[in-house]
């Protein structure tokens, strides 16, 4: 969704030949550029890992890793096509185990990192593909601890689902002013229209997430992201008392 209305307000994501294709799991579009999924998978399984086996050793263990030799020529022909395109970029959930590697090669780099519920993405998991709560909360923790150690907090900004149900203009206005991307009031009001509350079939909140096991290491993560978000999501509200229950133990 939010690939979708920054679409909408400019952002070039490449040819729609290049993009996969919607489906019953997501009617609106995934806004993936399959040329960079691949070649994702690609390093990942060199890793010898995927995109729900992240591997041990990753992209974010080194950018300059000898691993990632042999990809990094691939990345920047990828990025030498949308040359002149600007502004362009990618959405894919694997960038939080490649990162490094692309840091590396494209100059410059904002890093959007788009926060959904725990929970909810677990619900969404199971009913999509079958996989187990257990692991995607695991996945869940393991890509969102990665990508916040390979992205400074000057160079990433946080960006929470549910802020575009609330006050969609506000948030996209301030996502769109960080990535330096002007756009007109109209190519901002179609925008909007990309918003469909009814499409998001699990929406929690961090009551729901404590009451379901989670951890207190993702529950402290899912809480800290909420904190870069500006303002903090309503469904985060009450996070000083959770802090006090889940983590002075540690």
């Amino acid at each position: 969704m939010i690939a979708n209305v920054l679409h909408e307000c400019g952002l070039d994501l490449g040819p729609a030949d290049d993009l996969l294709r919607a489906n019953t799991g997501n009617p609106e579009g995934y806004w993936e550029n399959r040329s960079f999924l691949r070649l994702n998978d690609t390093i990942l399984n060199a890793l010898e890992g995927s995109w729900d086996r992240p591997p041990r050793m990753n992209a974010t263990s080194g950018e300059n890793g000898p691993a990632l030799d042999r990809f990094r020529s691939q990345a920047r022909k990828l990025a030498r096509r949308f040359k002149g395109r600007e502004p362009w970029g990618w959405k894919d959930p694997r960038n939080c185990l490649t990162l490094p590697l692309w840091r590396s090669v494209v100059p410059d780099l904002k890093v959007l990192i788009c926060v959904r519920n725990p929970l909810a993405v677990a619900e969404s998991l199971r009913a999509r593909d079958g996989v187990p709560f257990a692991h995607t909360l695991d996945l869940w923790l393991t890509y969102n601890r990665r990508v916040l150690a390979a992205v400074p907090p000057g160079e990433r900004l946080v960006t929470h689902c549910e802020s575009y149900f609330h006050d969609a203009r506000t948030e996209l206005r301030r996502v769109l002013a960080w990535l330096d991307m002007p756009t007109t009031e109209e190519r901002l009001e179609h925008a909007r229209t990309r918003i469909k509350p009814s499409l998001v079939h699990h929406r929690v909140s961090v009551d729901e997430l404590v009451e379901a096991g989670a951890s207190a290491e993702l529950v402290k993560c899912y809480l800290d992201l909420c904190e870069e978000v500006e303002p903090p999501p309503a469904q985060a509200s009450g996070e000083e008392a959770y802090r006090a229950v889940c983590f002075t133990e540690a």
